[in-house]
């Protein structure tokens, strides 16, 4: 393909971008702007240039967003690999790229594993043990706290934020949770971070070797980076400053997650003499839409001054409908469907979305399109990696991998049952724990081990031998999924969940998702030049944390404004929009309600060709119905890009049969299709 052909067709700003190459420079890209088709373009000019691709990083956030500029880049070399440059998330680059290969300068085992949060948690109740509190608190709250710790969120004693219990609580786990982690050689996500950032700082002559393999450095959704991504990005940047930062500050929605709108903000006070450039022509949604947004984010005070525009159309106005209570708004916006799939436009459901401010408003929503039959997915669902099986066969994998993961272990000793019951295994933790060594080498020393039976230390010893059999195979065969597949039948696993799963069509989902999981790996080795069972650890540690729309969605989709970054829709309803939750009541003071703002323009901003916006008179909130009000937000719509809807109003009889004749037309069309 001609790169100078397709650069050529980009608009002026977007050429601009694309033709940059030396010192830093902040791409401010709004909602729909092209940013990807940007980033893709100046990627593959430098590799024109005759700059190395093995040169060139590019970071994101998402796997997602990572996958579409790879692909976009490779369409563009007719599918040359040896043209892509590095492109991958923050995480992946921190522990594919870097720790993998350096991680023994901070005393870890390059073998190391990577814990989710249901492990971490697992190991926070273990650690909870030994520590003694008037207070007891749940481990999914303690979990939070040490991840806020860890990415500058919040100090480790702070008495008057968190009280005084759970101060001291914090105190005394924290250095207990790392001293562990570091003795199972884990991590957890937050470390593929800190870690990598510590190396950075330690040890000079690391940062050097990544500065000068990375001479041209690119991030995506900068203003999603926290304190540590951001340091990071300046370390990797170096003398030479070749940084290209895209993001838009008006879409800054995540500091509950560490975000730093600053970052973005003060781009040219931390990289003088950086260039800026606007994108803000909007490829994505019509000019009422536009407007709407454009209204609405203008009333932020911290913000660089842009303003989308289309050359679209105006489209249709945005609707505003206020509805008598929650349930009535629901069955309006499920009404609402069906009438412009089948009277007015013929659309897909695939086309329609519900965004909502939390995931707690869904209900209504999903009972109103069920009686409508209408299908929909839920976005934030239960992950297919929560799953016990998939999380018993992971273990394995974990254990297999490194020797010292005790966790992973002691989750499925006993899985399938082979003797190794709670008292067992508290004996030989406690065997493991006077003699200073890991799990798994107690259970290779299980006779060494008092009031344990014959069969018992048999078990064990079985079980340590079995580990290590695999451990050899994963080293010196090929084919993982074939291995794994052995491992599989070799421990009866299926017939466990026959088992353990008493309802036969139970049982038989959970044995298709195991299929479905060595399955995946045969992509991974196909995808992969050197498959290996680190590798693949690594690529499921990864897996899945975007929760986005996947692939098997289907019907219209309900989703948090949140969760609906990056995403698009012919046509949308931004439901819920009332003081107290939108802006929500906990965000009114202080930036809080700029935040809140910008939610409310991601918000408009996934709609493509029709937006309607609801709210309710009165909600049920905690069981009981309270009056509402609708947003201030609200207010600050142009007057001339909107239309407010009656609920009560008669629909005129020449309307009503128009509809009714398109209606029956779109029904006659689909039966002969």
């Amino acid at each position: 393909m001609d790169i100078k052909t397709e650069i050529s067709k980009l608009n002026p700003r977007q050429h601009e971008a694309a033709m940059h190459t030396e010192g830093p420079l902040l791409l401010l890209a709004g909602a729909g702007t092209g940013k990807t088709k940007t980033l893709t373009m100046r990627a593959a000019n430098l590799v024109y240039k005759g700059v190395p691709p093995k040169q060139i990083l590019a970071v994101t956030f998402t796997n997602k967003a990572a996958n579409e500029m790879r692909e976009r880049v490779l369409s563009l070399f007719d599918g040359d690999k040896k043209k892509s440059p590095v492109i991958s998330t923050f995480h992946s680059f921190c522990l594919n790229t870097v720790l993998r290969h350096e991680i023994m300068h901070l005393g870890y085992q390059r073998n190391f594993t990577v814990f989710d949060s249901g492990e971490q948690m697992s190991l926070i109740r273990n650690l909870m043990g030994d520590i003694e509190s008037e207070k007891s608190f749940k481990a999914d709250l303690l979990m939070e706290n040490i991840s806020k710790v860890k990415n500058g969120m919040l100090r480790l004693n702070d008495p008057k934020r968190d009280g005084k219990e759970l101060s001291e609580v914090m105190n005394s786990l924290y250095d207990k949770y790392h001293v562990s982690m570091k003795t199972f050689n884990v991590v957890d996500f937050d470390d593929l971070l800190l870690l990598t950032l510590r190396l950075f700082r330690e040890h000079p002559d690391v940062l050097r070797k990544y500065q000068d393999r990375f001479i041209y450095i690119m991030v995506d959704e900068y203003q999603d980076t926290n304190s540590v991504q951001y340091e990071l990005v300046r370390l990797l940047a170096g003398e030479r400053k070749n940084l290209c930062c895209v993001g838009d500050d008006d879409q800054s929605i995540y500091t509950f997650r560490g975000a730093d709108i600053r970052n973005i903000l003060d781009f040219e006070k931390d990289f003088p003499g950086a260039r800026v450039i606007k994108l803000e022509q909007n490829y994505r949604s019509h000019g009422h839409i536009l407007a709407a947004a454009n209204s609405v984010i203008r009333n932020n005070k911290s913000r660089k001054e842009k303003a989308l525009w289309t050359d679209k159309g105006s489209g249709d106005q945005v609707s505003i409908m206020k509805a008598r209570d929650d349930e009535d708004e629901a069955g309006w916006v499920a009404e609402k469907i069906s009438m412009i799939k089948y009277y007015d436009k013929d659309k897909a459901f695939e086309e329609f979305a519900v965004i909502y401010r939390s995931n707690n408003l869904s209900r209504p929503f999903e009972e109103a399109l069920r009686k409508d039959r209408i299908p929909y997915t839920v976005v934030g669902g239960t992950s297919y990696f929560d799953r016990k099986e998939i999380r018993d066969i992971a273990a394995y994998l974990k254990i297999i991998a490194n020797p010292k993961d005790d966790l992973s272990l002691l989750r499925i000793a006993n899985i399938p049952k082979r003797g190794l019951g709670t008292t067992t295994l508290g004996r030989v933790a406690n065997f493991a724990k006077e003699h200073s060594i890991p799990l798994l080498d107690a259970f290779k020393r299980a006779e060494e081990i008092p009031d344990l039976g014959p069969h018992v230390v048999k078990a064990a010893v079985d079980f340590a031998e079995m580990i290590g059999r695999y451990r050899e195979r994963f080293d010196s065969e090929k084919g993982l999924k074939d291995i794994l597949h052995d491992l599989i039948s070799s421990i009866g696993y299926k017939d466990y969940l026959r088992e353990f799963y008493k309802t036969p069509e139970v049982a038989i989902k959970r044995v298709g998702s195991v299929d479905s999981f060595t399955d995946s790996i045969s992509r991974y080795e196909a995808e992969e030049e050197t498959p290996s069972l680190s590798g693949l650890l690594s690529t499921l540690a990864l897996t899945d944390m975007d929760g986005k729309k996947g692939k098997d969605s289907f019907g219209v989709t309900l989703i948090s404004i949140h969760s609906s970054k990056g995403l698009e829709f012919p046509v949308v309803f931004l439901v819920g929009l009332e003081t107290d939750i939108l802006p929500h009541r906990k965000s009114m003071a202080g930036d809080g309600i700029e935040e809140e703002r910008r939610l409310f323009y991601v918000g408009i901003t996934r709609a493509m060709e029709q937006l309607f916006i609801t709210y309710a008179g009165s909600r049920v909130r905690y069981g009981t119905e309270s009056p509402s009000e609708p947003s201030i937000f609200l207010g600050e719509l142009d007057k001339g890009a909107i239309e407010h809807l009656d609920r009560m109003k008669q629909e005129d009889p020449d309307e009503r049969e128009k509809k009714a004749k398109a209606f029956f037309a779109n029904i006659q069309a689909m039966l002969n299709q």
